[in-house]
């Protein structure tokens, strides 16, 4: 036996069969996810003047046959309301026949369609409305009999795949019939009674003598009182509001034999359809959202995911002396794996990529912005070093009289009115004795720059 292949490879799956709009746009649904199948469906509603109350519908094509259930109750008008499909690429003939019989035997009129003027019909498409065709009896002639019924090509995103009979799972025999073909079921919305005991007044003890007896509510060896409320006067609520409260009297029951008041308590009662039922264990349950679907927090987005085919599995029975696998897929994405995040998922599903935004657009330039913030300001100071523009020195606004003055040496080489002029106060150019080097240089603001 050769073992499986199970390298890398490229396939080519026909798919993306979505149905173009006027506009230009292409309207998808999930079934573009998978391979597109082509069925020739034909949906049987009813017959009419009949010669024959007793009678069935058979729809021929090539060596596949399909029937409708005989019309148990005896009327020439019969109803059937059956819907049978033919996988396209299985047609082993060109003309669909449709026979009215009365039994195996006995073809009581037909009719005939050309598999070429068959029409295509794929959703969001109208769905084609069943037509009267006229019977003809087995040698050509119109007896007044009709039948309503409909023919089209369609896929398998057709309203009535799941509940068609299919030509290709007529082998399918015993318990495996009912799966064949997947349906949708829609699990009941299941009610919470809920009750809220406020008080109760009024209440009449069993012994006169006790006057203050010790109230007490469910299972008890004396019944004071009871009071019987029919579901069908409880009210329903989906949203958590406030149910108002009511008072309700109670009656003495002994031996079920009613005995007159006993009392008055007062209840809020009523049924919570909005929550979820559990009908699987916690700790793999995935689904928590409430049953009410205006509960549930809106999507930010749709996961489509399309399971195509499989190959190199393993047979796990013989049937008919070959090996075979009764193999499903499951998908599962829930809460019990750790969620994705939002921008994870709006990566995921490419979302907006293609729409220009001023919002992110703006974001992003203030990202740039402060990125390139710390250059800028090091290009600034290094400049500003290079230039020596320091706002403390003050030299770029100083007056000419006080530059000649800071950078004038001691003893002064100006003129004695000059540096009188300057500094009135100064008299030590008048003393005679004092040598030139008796003053040593004093620091001028010109050394500081």
């Amino acid at each position: 036996m050769a073992e499986n292949d199970f390298s890398l490879k490229e396939t080519c799956p026909k798919i993306g069969g979505g149905r173009s709009t006027p506009g230009g746009e292409m309207q998808t649904s999930s079934f573009d996810l998978v391979e597109r199948m082509t069925f020739l469906y034909i949906r049987v509603v009813k017959a009419r003047a009949l010669p024959s109350n007793d009678s069935f519908i058979e729809v021929t094509i090539g060596s596949y046959k399909g029937r409708t259930k005989n019309n148990t109750n005896p009327n020439p008008n019969p109803e059937f309301h059956e819907v049978f499909a033919f996988n396209k690429d299985r047609l082993q003939g060109n003309v669909l026949d449709v026979a009215v019989k009365a039994n195996e035997e006995v073809i009581i009129g037909k009719c005939k369609f050309e598999v070429a003027e068959i029409p295509t019909r794929v959703p969001p498409d109208s769905p084609l409305a069943p037509q009267w065709y006229r019977l003809e009896d087995i040698n050509g002639n119109r007896f007044g009999g009709e039948v309503m019924l409909s023919v089209w090509m369609g896929t398998q995103a057709d309203e009535v795949f799941p509940e068609a009979w299919h030509s290709d799972c007529v082998t399918v025999n015993g318990d495996n019939a009912v799966i064949a073909r997947s349906k949708v079921y829609l699990s009941p919305r299941l009610w919470y009674l809920r009750v809220n005991i406020i008080e109760a007044q009024d209440l009449v003890p069993l012994q006169g003598n006790r006057t203050n007896p010790e109230i007490l509510l469910g299972q008890n060896e004396e019944c004071l009182g009871k009071c019987e409320i029919k579901l069908s006067q409880v009210e329903r609520r989906v949203m958590p509001d406030t149910v108002p409260a009511m008072w309700y009297n109670l009656e003495r029951v002994v031996d079920s034999v009613v005995q007159g008041f006993a009392g008055r308590i007062h209840l809020r009662v009523s049924l919570d359809g909005g929550y979820h039922v559990l009908d699987e264990s916690i700790q793999y349950s995935s689904d928590y959202r409430a049953s009410a679907k205006i509960l549930w927090t809106p999507a930010i987005g749709v996961l489509e995911l399309g399971v195509i085919s499989a190959s190199g599995l393993m047979p796990m029975k013989s049937r008919e002396g070959r090996g075979t696998t009764d193999a499903y897929c499951v998908a599962k994405y829930g809460q019990k794996w750790p969620p994705l995040g939002r921008d994870v998922v709006e990566y995921m599903l490419d979302f907006g990529s293609n729409i220009w935004s001023i919002r992110r657009g703006r974001a992003n330039f203030e990202r740039l912005v402060t990125f390139f913030t710390a250059f800028l300001d090091a290009w600034v100071w290094f400049d500003s070093v290079c230039k020596w523009k320091s706002p403390l020195s003050k030299a770029d606004s100083a007056l000419p009289d006080e530059l000649d003055e800071e950078f004038d040496g001691f003893p002064s080489g100006k003129s004695a009115d000059l540096v009188k002029k300057r500094h009135p106060r100064l008299r030590i150019f008048d003393i005679p004795s004092v040598p030139q080097n008796f003053f040593r240089r004093l620091p001028s603001r010109a050394d500081n720059l």
